[in-house]
């Protein structure tokens, strides 16, 4: 496992040639290489000149095949709350690989004793499901899936609506894996609200997937991926979208997975 640090510089308008600048890189990577290094990370420093935080951590995540971003909350957020600043909301709008925030002060290092997945069906959703499934059955954690239902004109479509949602629901606690045995929560209202309400205090990890647009293999920000995440207490995962498989591919898969 390799973590890379990186610090960009501060805009066209700083010259390279201050001084302050590189200080300040060193002070960084210092305060990072102080901190409790598990044993097998190996740590790289990177500090590419970039216009954007976004754009230099984007470039460098391409550049090292990242499989994972994690960025910090704002610190102007609350403690202990997640604070979406411009760098982790541009991320999500692109970037090349799963992305991770965390909360303001969080200092917990072990596993995940809880992890909340945010379904709703979607093949984006998936995405999260499967990954959410594979973190709990690797900490041995306690899963539950979260759906919301908006609310509905009509009574005959709201219970069209839950008895959808409630197929949907048991057919992917199904698909779990042996370790882990998921719980089903289908909620009521906005969905972003009343999901990260639900895993207030309860979940230390909630998992969605990416909003069902734009590029594949790219973690994109919604509008109820960024309610789920601002004000959060636990750290979110958005996992990126998968490329949709052609018939051909299709084909091909199940023939290898035949005896």
């Amino acid at each position: 496992c390799t973590v890379t640090a990186q610090r960009w510089h501060l805009g066209p308008h700083v010259r390279r040639a201050d001084a302050t600048v590189p200080e300040e890189i060193a002070f960084m990577f210092a305060d990072a290489r102080a901190a409790a290094i598990p044993a097998g990370i190996h740590v790289r420093q990177r500090a590419p000149v970039a216009p954007s935080p976004a754009r230099g951590l984007t470039e460098l995540a391409e550049r090292e095949q990242a499989d994972l971003i994690v960025v910090g909350s704002s610190r102007r957020g609350e403690a202990g709350r997640i604070r979406l600043e411009r760098t982790a909301g541009r991320l999500l709008q692109g970037a090349p690989c799963a992305v991770a925030i965390a909360p303001g002060g969080l200092r917990e290092t072990g596993d995940f004793r809880h992890v909340g997945i945010a379904f709703d069906g979607s093949p984006e959703a998936r995405a999260g499901l499967d990954s959410g499934y594979r973190i709990a059955a690797r900490c041995g954690a306690a899963v539950t899936l979260l759906w919301a239902l908006p609310g509905a004109d009509t009574e005959p479509l709201r219970r069209e609506a839950r008895l959808h949602a409630e197929e949907a629901l048991d057919a992917a606690a199904e698909s779990a894996p042996a370790a882990v045995n998921p719980r089903t929560l289908l909620l009521h209202g906005a969905p972003g609200d009343v999901i990260r309400d639900a895993c207030d205090g309860v979940v230390d990890l909630l998992v969605t997937g990416s909003r069902g647009y734009g590029p594949m293999h790219r973690a994109l920000l919604g509008s109820v991926s960024e309610a789920l995440t601002e004000g959060a207490s636990h750290p979110v995962l958005v996992m990126p979208r998968r490329p949709a498989l052609t018939v051909e591919s299709s084909a091909t898969s199940e023939t290898r997975s035949l005896p």
